[in-house]
């Protein structure tokens, strides 16, 4: 039995809209909500314990990341319920970028936790060592060396393959079919699997040390609680980030030799799952991870 029904126009534009408000919808609606009671509850936290540690800087620099995100959310609900979208073609470009924008820098803030959080465990970082200033500069390269990158892809790659349209928007699909959009994707992809890879095989080696030393008292341990938390944000990457990646390998080499309209679906429907990971700090709020 079909979910929904999908027709194809005499344009080659899909219309999901009947898919888009029984799947995309509610998976958004959860996002806003969970969302922005997690990075709400979350700001109070850290506002009134005033920690300047490095991991609490970056986390507030995820806090930031979720609240753009969640900016641009009813953008999208108004985009599916309407079917239509009412807000002009730049304004498109940039709120469909947004999920990427999001998704990438997120992960940056991520793997610079994990990163040093292992640092730390192997005697490689001291832990007194780390300022508040290292803190911001961190967070200002990151932030600096991730725009400078998005900047270059959304201005001269982004949306501007294809013609504009004042009805339609989140279409950006048919630019995976140049060359140059598909080494960026290929290579990003590559990329995000290898660390991801990489770190989780050592997180899981630290945590087996840490379990066989401590053992049985492991929570009772700060050093294994971190690693745990670690650990926590490598399972986002890989519910959250990955399958948004590995369906974008299998469309690239299947949409435009196939041109199936179901294939559109199941990827917004991925890019909707990289939004997820704004439910990370309702997991904190939650006592999910301490």
């Amino acid at each position: 039995m079909e979910v929904c029904n999908m027709t194809i126009q005499s344009n080659g534009t899909m219309e999901n809209a009947d898919c888009s408000r029984k799947i995309l919808v509610p998976l958004y609606s959860l996002v806003l909500l969970g969302g922005t009671a997690g990075t709400v509850m979350m700001s109070l936290v850290l506002f009134q314990r005033k920690s300047q540690s490095i991991i609490t800087v970056i986390i507030a620099n995820i806090i930031v990341l979720h609240s753009i995100l969640l900016v641009s959310l009813p953008f999208r609900l108004s985009y599916y319920f309407l079917a239509e979208w009412k807000f002009g073609w730049f304004t498109c470009r940039i709120v469909s970028s947004m999920v990427h924008f999001h998704m990438y820098f997120t992960f940056l803030f991520y793997v610079a936790i994990v990163v040093i959080r292992l640092l730390i465990y192997f005697k490689k970082l001291q832990l007194q060592e780390l300022k508040m200033c290292h803190a911001v500069a961190l967070s200002v390269t990151i932030w600096l060396l991730g725009m400078l990158i998005f900047s270059l892809i959304f201005l001269f790659q982004y949306g501007t393959h294809m013609e504009s349209s004042q009805h339609h928007c989140f279409q950006f699909y048919k630019e995976l079919g140049h060359t140059s959009m598909v080494i960026v994707n290929y290579c990003m992809i590559g990329l995000i699997m290898a660390t991801v890879l990489g770190l989780s095989l050592v997180q899981l080696v630290v945590i087996t040390r840490l379990a066989k030393t401590l053992w049985p008292g492991l929570l009772s341990h700060q050093e294994f609680r971190a690693q745990i938390n670690s650990f926590f944000f490598l399972v986002v990457i890989v519910v959250c980030f990955l399958p948004h990646h590995a369906f974008r390998v299998y469309f690239i080499q299947n949409h435009f030799q196939s041109e199936k309209p179901e294939l559109i679906l199941y990827g917004e429907i991925c890019k909707a799952l990289t939004t997820v990971c704004c439910l990370d700090m309702l997991c904190f709020i939650g006592g999910v991870v301490h």
